[in-house]
């Protein structure tokens, strides 16, 4: 039952997206009129007010705001051009829906940032980890940083797992864009493993605000 109830969560996200596209066409002229206007990417609360807009115009129950945050960033990019890329370094910050377009080594970049923000100092090993220190705490902390929007299930967890047992770390934490699926969820004990989704990461990027320039680093 866990199976086909994954399964029915991963062809709800799929549909959303595919209607999505069926009726950005539809809105794209009016959004396309606004940045004219306005010269300067949309503020979070115009990306509401048109998913909003989406949601009752089409009957949807739902509308995927990473996925349209992507699709107005693109728009963005095309309209205002190279103003755009000099006003969003200004005024813009990394958003979750900027993390689903970015390859594995960007994001592991971003993922190192944030946690510098909260003093945590380190470098990213290979595309996914990173083996971070705090000078203020006597413990190491190993993070997998998941770059894919799709359901994590218990053997992606038993690799941070087996790599924390390897590396003696006390403390893990599993990072994906995506989210986990409920038997992860149910096995999780106290081997002092963290999970962050999707949700939570994004709300941690829209409190700390980093730069564009991170997945540079």
């Amino acid at each position: 039952m866990q199976v086909m109830d994954l399964g029915y969560f991963d062809e709800m996200r799929r549909l959303r997206r595919q209607l999505l596209d069926q009726y950005w066409p539809l809105v794209e002229p009016a959004i396309t009129r606004l940045l004219r206007q306005q010269r300067t990417p949309l503020t979070q609360v115009q990306i509401q007010a048109v998913s909003a807009l989406i949601s009752e115009r089409f009957h949807l129950g739902k509308v995927d705001g990473a996925y349209l945050e992507m699709l107005i960033k693109r728009l963005e990019n095309r309209v205002l051009g190279y103003q755009s890329q000099k006003t969003s370094d200004a005024v813009r910050y990394i958003t979750i829906a900027d993390c689903e377009g970015v390859t594995a080594v960007q994001f592991c970049r971003i993922i190192r940032q944030l946690f510098s923000r909260f003093g945590y100092q380190g470098k990213c090993e290979g595309e996914h980890w990173l083996e971070l220190s705090h000078p203020q705490l006597a413990q190491k902390l190993l993070v997998y940083a998941e770059v894919q929007n799709r359901i994590i299930h218990l053997q992606d967890l038993h690799v941070l797992q087996s790599f924390q047992k390897e590396k003696n770390a006390p403390r893990a934490i599993f990072v994906t864009v995506g989210s986990f699926g409920p038997e992860v969820l149910e096995s999780l004990g106290k081997d002092g493993v963290e999970l962050w989704d999707g949700n939570q990461l994004g709300a941690l990027l829209d409190r700390v605000r980093l730069s564009p320039r991170s997945m540079l680093d």
